[in-house]
Formats: structure tokens, sequence, C-alpha cells
């Protein structure tokens, strides 16, 4: 059994695979290459096999060291670090989620996979381009919070000012004018210089952009569109703009000097207000949902609706933990023996999520509620 990097959240989960399950959080450092990534991930498979071989049966434990010893040999997996990885395995099959931000250490080993602290990763993802924009060029990039890709244009696109300009490019005019004097011979002088001639260029070209990108991108795609350029052409861009997704914010740099990971991290920085703020309008809707009875904040209720589908969000509290399991077939909950340490949270939450509702991990002091959970009805 080898191990596979997913990227599609909570798709790619292995929601009806047969337990046990290992599951592992780690904060990886992001720099060439780390050895402390790999001490601390050794050190991480060890407690888990240990604890495998403690709660199960010492004969299983290769089928889940194989695919963790794999990955501590991996170089490329190491090269390639973002802040963060979430590793689930089982007897048949090893997974790993690259996280876009730091978690705390720690490894679970349960008959089913611990997802908590990947949900607080994920929730609330936002997609944007990144126009990447010069006076000579511009590119386009998807950014994920995760991952970020160059946006391949059609051949027709034009993407530099030679290609797009061409012999239109504004010629600086040269007049000819006397003094007076009839034994002149007559002055030569210009209009239009050179800086008004690239200005003038420059402009011509960032419409060309902006055009392009809204016809070919956002108006096919409604997401934040965020501007990647030096500060003078920031402005310029902006005030000829007639993109709507376009955001306020933007990267104040060339992107000559950065590259595309640096790019998706200033991203992650000019989206990170905008995703508090959607959790802020969701916590505010919670809340007038639960007052219009079209809500609940009752274990039992919740687990219920989440069976029958009828839960659209599930909010819960980032500091509070229900140690239970449940019996689905009769919604029974049975508190946990002194050695399983299984959260009804996360259990509840999983059965949202494979019925397409939207879970959300909130910070206590924004919950709506005092018992840690709430369901949004649909």
């Amino acid at each position: 059994m080898t191990y596979k990097i997913v990227k599609n959240f909570p798709q790619d989960l292995p929601f009806d695979k047969e337990g046990p399950f290992v599951s592992i959080y780690q904060t990886t450092q992001v720099q060439p290459f780390d050895k402390g990534n790999v001490i601390t991930f050794k050190n991480l498979m060890k407690e888990a096999l240990n604890r495998i071989e403690e709660r199960y049966d010492k004969r299983i434990v290769e089928k889940f060291a194989l695919p963790l010893q794999e990955i501590v040999g991996d170089l490329d997996f190491w090269l390639y670090a973002t802040q963060g990885i979430a590793v689930y395995v089982n007897q048949e099959e090893c997974i790993v989620f690259r996280l876009n931000q730091p978690v705390e250490n720690h490894v679970y080993v349960q008959d089913n996979i611990v997802i908590r602290p990947a949900i607080a990763t994920f929730q609330n993802q936002i997609s944007a381009y990144v126009l990447a924009l010069t006076k000579d060029y511009f590119h386009v990039y998807e950014c994920d919070f995760v991952s970020i890709k160059k946006v391949e244009l059609p051949e027709s696109i034009e993407t530099t000012i030679k290609e797009v300009l061409g012999d239109q490019k504004t010629d600086a005019y040269v007049g000819f004018g006397s003094t007076g004097n009839r034994n002149s011979t007559g002055l030569f002088y210009g209009q239009g210089g050179k800086k008004e001639e690239v200005d003038l260029d420059t402009e011509k070209f960032f419409r060309y952009t902006d055009k392009t990108i809204v016809e070919e991108l956002s108006k096919k795609r409604s997401i934040p569109l965020i501007l990647a350029s030096v500060s003078k052409n920031q402005t310029v861009f902006r005030k000829i703009s007639n993109n709507p997704n376009l955001f306020v914010e933007g990267i104040t740099q060339s992107p000559d000097s950065l590259t595309e990971e640096q790019l998706c991290e200033h991203v992650r920085e000019v989206l990170q207000p905008e995703k508090r703020k959607r959790l802020q309008v969701l916590v505010e809707r919670g809340a007038k949902a639960l007052a219009d009875q079209r809500a609940s904040d009752l274990i039992d209720e919740i687990a219920q609706a989440a069976v029958s589908g009828q839960i659209e969000s599930l909010l819960i509290d980032y500091d509070k933990r229900y140690l239970a399991t449940i019996d689905w077939p009769s919604l029974k909950i049975v508190k946990n023996s002194a050695d399983h340490d299984t959260d009804i949270f996360d259990e509840i939450a999983k059965v949202v999520l494979k019925n397409r509702g939207k879970v959300f991990i909130i910070d206590s002091v924004m919950m709506p509620t005092t018992t840690g959970i709430c369901a949004i009805y649909r």
C-alpha cells in the first residue's frame, strides 16, 4: 500500500472505510527542505503505531507502518511542504491533505477518522483569481488558499503589450513653428514626450487586460480578482477597470519579484479578513435561525436531523468536545469508556458532510449557543 496526496475536501475523505484509523496532524515548516519536519513526523508515527499495538492487534501494525514509512523517506513530499499536513490511514489506504495553516501536532487512533482540525483549515475556503500585471505583460493564476496554478487562456489571447498594441503604439508628435523673425529657419518642438507616450500605451494595454479578464474569466466564474502589481499600476488599472470582482485590497509588489508560492501566501493574507467576515455573517444567521426555530442546539435533535439530511450548516465550538459514541440506527448516545475519546461532534460533522451539508468550527466567543453545537436547517 502506498500513500496518495488528495485535494478535494471533504469529497476525498474515507468516510465509509473500515477502521481502525490513524489520523495525524502536523505543522510543517515551509522551507526548501527542513529536517525537523521529518523528525517530527517520525515521532508522531511512532506514537501512532504504539497506540495501534496497544488498542487493537499487533498483527495489523505493519499495514499502518508501510505507507507512513514511505512518507518519511519521500524527499519530494518534504521538499514541497506547506504549513501543515493531515494524514489518514487504515489497513487499506493512506491519504494526505496539505494544509494552508498550522495545526496542533496530534495523533488520534480511533475507529473512525478525526476531521475537526481539517475542517477548521478548509472551512469557508475562498478561491480567487490573481492578476499578475506589469506594464509589459499579464498572467492570471487561480489560488485556493492551499495551492496556486497558472490559468491557461485561449491561444488567441495576447498577454504582452508588444503583442496587444503592435504597430498601434503611440508615437511622439513633432511639429514645426516659427519665432516670427523672417530670418529665422524655424524651431522643431515636441508634443507627447516619452513619459506621456508610455503612460498612454500602458492605459491601452490595461484596458485590454481588464476586458479580457472580464470576458474570459469573471463572467464565467464570479470569484474575487486580486491585483498583484506595483502601486502606480494599481492606481491606473483600478481607475479604468470595469470588473465588479476586483478586490479592494491588492498585492502591491511586482509579480516579477515573487515566486508562485509567495504569491499564494500574499493572497491568503489579503483574503483573511473576508474569511472572518463570512464566519461572522454565518454566526449571526445561526442566532436568528435559533430564534425563529429553524435551528437547534440540542444534540439529540441534531443527530436525528443529520441522518435525515436536514442540516444545511453545522457550527461546532472550537474548544468543546462531547465524548460519546452514537448508534446511528437507533440514534442512542452512549458515554465513552475511559479508554475511548471519540467526539460525537466529530461524528455528526461527518454525517452532515456526507449529506452535502457544511460544517464550520467557530471560536467560543462567536458561538450563538452554549452547548458547543448549532445546526441550521435547510
